[in-house]
């Protein structure tokens, strides 16, 4: 087995690895959400554990796609990294649907209130308890992703799919656990009592206005993946690039570069010089594309380098 292959497949197995303690986390926290949804009557925390679930169903399929992205076949020559990119693009979706709903759902629970309606009075000490341990839950898983992926390069779009939603889940349940929590030294004869009742809604609206954003730049991100576009990640663009002209500038014969992404799979194209290249041997170019591959992979396994004539 070649260096170049053992690699990849040492790579593989810490992106298998990694979705495997994602599932299990994630699992966990949904059951979790759940129990402290039914024992603190906090719409919030239901949300909190259906988005756990989410991630965790989502995960399984990760797992999956990462099983088969190295497949090829008539079909997929090069491999099936584009279903790394379709996942992306789902998760988000699935996310913003989630989002969409909640705001859907709590937007209809304050006018039912306003309009005089019964309504439960929280629990915030199940909240107080559930959240601490929630957002040390979330946190810690991503900084787990975050670290294994800077193993990869950052080069695995399923991690950073995970990565953003787990990100999410945590600054959701801190923003319910500070805000709901603040509610038990509130009067609720007073002014602001009615937070008693509908905090945690006004809560999730607030949070879906205010961390909306980021499934939609997953989904754009993937959909420019999916449909062949330059490479989004600019730290990424701009090494790729310093080590084409590395290697090509000294003779001026790099004219310009195309950097694109399918999942984990880069494919970069190289544009040399015409009139540059009848001074140049054959053997020489061949050695130098090899040099460019070999730097190449030592940081993104699957990238594939083309040189074309400009």
């Amino acid at each position: 087995m070649s260096n170049i292959v053992r690699e990849k497949v040492s790579k593989q197995l810490i992106e298998k690895k990694t979705l495997m303690v994602g599932a299990a986390t994630n699992l966990f926290m949904a059951f979790a959400g759940w129990l402290a949804y039914y024992l603190s009557n906090s719409q919030a925390l239901a949300l909190d554990g259906n988005f756990s679930f989410v991630a965790f169903i989502t995960v399984i399929l990760a797992l999956r796609v990462s099983a088969i992205k190295l497949n090829k076949s008539t079909t997929f020559p090069f491999g099936q990294f584009a279903y790394e990119s379709l996942f992306s693009m789902v998760k988000g979706l699935m996310i913003i649907g989630m989002l969409l709903m909640a705001l859907i759902v709590n937007i209809e629970r304050v006018f039912h209130y306003l309009a005089g309606e019964p309504a439960n009075v929280l629990d915030t000490e199940v909240i107080f308890i559930y959240s601490v341990m929630m957002v040390f839950l979330c946190f810690s898983l991503a900084f787990y992703y975050k670290r294994q992926n800077k193993r990869l390069s950052n080069a695995s779009t399923l991690l950073l799919a995970e990565y953003t939603g787990v990100k999410l889940d945590g600054l959701m349940s801190l923003g319910i656990g500070i805000t709901l929590v603040s509610i038990r030294f509130i009067d609720i004869e007073g002014y602001f009592g009615f937070l008693h009742y509908i905090g945690d809604a006004l809560l999730i609206i607030a949070l879906v206005f205010l961390f909306g954003k980021e499934p939609l730049t997953l989904v754009r991100h993937s959909f420019i993946e999916l449909a062949g576009g330059t490479l989004q990640n600019t730290k990424q663009k701009q090494h790729i690039e310093s080590i084409i002209a590395k290697h090509l500038s000294e003779d001026g014969l790099l004219v310009d570069s195309y950097i694109s992404k399918t999942g984990s799979c880069y494919l970069v194209v190289a544009y040399i010089s015409i009139t540059k290249l009848e001074t140049i041997d054959g053997k020489a170019i061949t050695a130098t594309k090899a040099a460019i591959e070999a730097e190449l992979n030592q940081h993104y396994p699957h990238a594939m380098l083309e040189l074309s004539l400009k």
